[in-house]
């Protein structure tokens, strides 16, 4: 039977004392504590603390004692259950453990592993542009999840293992997220996902993960996807501004519904993205997440605006890339309302007090995000412009994506087939 026993072995005061894990008459191994105490208190026959007046401590320091060997007796009787290897290094984890020390280079520990897998992104070959490291919005991404998991451990006040990464621990963890943190369910389920790659990748790379690991799952809740139409986006071109900035963000916002790029790519663009050939203009840009470079025919809507202005783009709010993009998202709510955007409809905005995902029915312009750009180019020109020039465009990698993003179901395929095969019998009939 197991069993552990504590000694001083120097005689410098003061001196740590030795934890030692004797498994049978030939398996004895010993690991430093980080407890510190004057050797003369210690009695290395009985592996107790002396019992001594003039020591005031003396009950605390057993107390330690005897709390770290419970803590080692029950992680052996753990490990024999589960068939765990028992060693010297075996031993040093249980002691980090309890008394909380982080070995940053034990990859076996969940946040440890969060770190090693944002530095290996760091030196990734990027599969679709074949270049070194991956983008800055991905290793971002993994080192939320990575603080997210910190917080939680610090919540429930345990250091996690890979190994401890079940089904239970999903649960917990996913509770956390909704009713502590109070994060939307896309959310907490998209840091589900995020979760099982980290140790799927872990698990790739050779260490070892729970055996449930393969049943955990993220998960998407449908919300509906709100998009500016046709007709709302002529209401919006047709309505004047004599404010500047309200002037500029309209201008932006038509522009953004007709070439499909994120926010980011989108106030970028200045007259040097614009490229003449036969006879054609055509916006020539490098999607800042994807690195895909992308050609996109000027509209007539977007170059009316753009001889408007001299053939330049509308002029940005500051020179600072974000903060434009921050005046942007406010200002397109105030266009769409005095474009008369103000039906009531099924949607989630930013609660502003809680700064959290609110889903509910608001007026129309209230959901209006810079992200409205994006889905409108792409649900407008969906069975009308060929999929795959679509998706070079919007930067989706797959049609199962892209169809997802712009909220297609069953029904509609049904209905796009229906005009389809109407097309088809006049084309006969003629």
């Amino acid at each position: 039977m197991a069993s552990v026993k504590f000694q001083v072995r120097g005689k410098r005061n003061p001196s740590k004392i030795t934890s030692r894990l004797i498994l049978d008459k030939d398996t004895d191994y010993r690991i430093i504590t980080p407890i510190f105490i004057n050797p003369i208190y210690f009695n290395n026959k009985s592996g107790k603390v002396r019992q001594i007046a003039e020591f005031t401590d003396k009950q605390n320091m057993q107390d330690q004692l005897d709390t770290l060997q419970r803590h080692i007796i029950d992680k052996v009787n753990l490990a024999v259950r589960e068939g765990e290897y028992i060693n010297s290094d075996w031993l040093k984890e249980c002691l980090d453990n309890h008394f909380n020390v982080i070995v940053k280079t034990d990859f076996n520990l969940l946040i440890n592993y969060c770190d090693h897998y944002v530095d290996k992104l760091k030196l990734k070959t990027n599969e679709k542009t074949g270049e070194l490291g991956s983008s800055r919005a991905t290793i971002t991404k993994y080192n939320t999840i990575k603080t997210k998991l910190d917080a939680f451990q610090k919540f429930k006040r345990k250091t996690y293992r890979l190994v401890d990464v079940n089904l239970k621990f999903r649960n917990d963890f996913l509770e956390y997220l909704l009713e502590v943190d109070n994060l939307a369910r896309n959310t907490a389920g998209r840091y589900i996902k995020f979760l099982k790659t980290i140790c799927l990748d872990a698990q790739r790379s050779g260490f070892k993960v729970n055996q449930e690991l393969a049943s955990i799952k993220g998960f998407k809740v449908e919300v509906k996807k709100i998009y500016l139409n046709f007709e709302e986006i002529e209401k919006i071109i047709a309505k004047e501004f004599d404010d500047e900035k309200l002037k500029n963000a309209r201008d932006w916002l038509v522009i953004g519904c007709y070439i499909g790029q994120r926010v980011g790519d989108l106030l970028s663009l200045t007259k040097d993205n614009i490229r003449k050939l036969n006879g054609r203009k055509f916006i020539e840009l490098t999607q800042q997440k994807t690195k895909k470079k992308v050609t996109i025919l000027i509209h007539p809507k977007v170059q009316t605006i753009l001889d408007q202005n001299n053939g330049e783009f509308p002029t940005l709010y500051s020179n600072n890339l974000s903060s434009s993009m921050a005046v942007f998202n406010l200002l397109i709510k105030d266009v769409c309302f005095y474009a008369g955007l103000t039906e009531v409809i099924a949607g989630a905005r930013i609660d502003k007090a809680t700064n959290r995902k609110e889903e509910g029915k608001f007026q129309k312009f209230k959901l209006i995000t810079s992200h409205i750009c994006r889905r409108s180019f792409a649900t407008n020109h969906y069975g009308d412009i060929p999929t795959p020039y679509l998706l070079n465009i919007t930067g989706h990698s797959t049609e199962r994506e892209f169809l997802n993003y712009i909220g297609k179901t069953s029904i509609d395929y049904a209905d796009q087939m229906a005009v389809y095969w109407e097309e088809q019998i006049k084309k006969q009939n003629s």
